[in-house]
């Protein structure tokens, strides 16, 4: 594996460990998504899947980005189908960390953690989009090694 594919894999190992962590922690302390308007702190565990929670990404796109990391570990067409969800799951979470940053206060999660949510989801997101277009721009060249 080439050194901007391996950081690019580490990288995304390393943003779904975040969600998971972030999610878990969300919901012992009952933090729901405030983007879109104030979640329900009653019922966080619901509303993680498809809402998120005021730090994690939603569980599904998650395991979206956990299912294209894998696939982005490999060569050929199966490695840049990955890569472009990896994409597109980074976009998503641009929108929903800015969401959370800008959303309204709520006095159920302080304004504290909403800004942290936004500020570290939007950079880890930005380093993701980096690492994939210098992954994707020298894509064609890099096939599995011959051996």
């Amino acid at each position: 594996m080439d050194q901007v594919r391996s950081r690019f894999i580490q990288l995304n190992v390393a943003v779904v460990a975040f969600h998971v962590v972030t999610t878990a922690i969300c919901v012992a302390l009952r933090w729901p998504a405030q983007f879109g308007g104030a979640g329900d702190p009653d019922n966080v565990t619901a509303e993680m899947w498809l809402r998120g929670t005021a730090i994690g990404a939603p569980v599904v796109l998650t395991i979206v980005l956990a299912a294209a990391t894998l696939a982005a570990a490999s060569f050929g067409r199966i490695g840049t189908v990955g890569t472009i969800v990896i994409v597109l799951v980074s976009l998503l979470i641009i929108i929903g960390g800015s969401g959370e940053a800008f959303g309204i206060p709520s006095p159920d999660v302080p304004t504290a953690v909403l800004i942290f949510s936004g500020v570290a989801n939007v950079l880890l997101s930005l380093a993701t989009l980096y690492l994939a277009y210098r992954l994707l721009r020298g894509s064609p060249a890099r096939e599995a090694p011959a051996g």
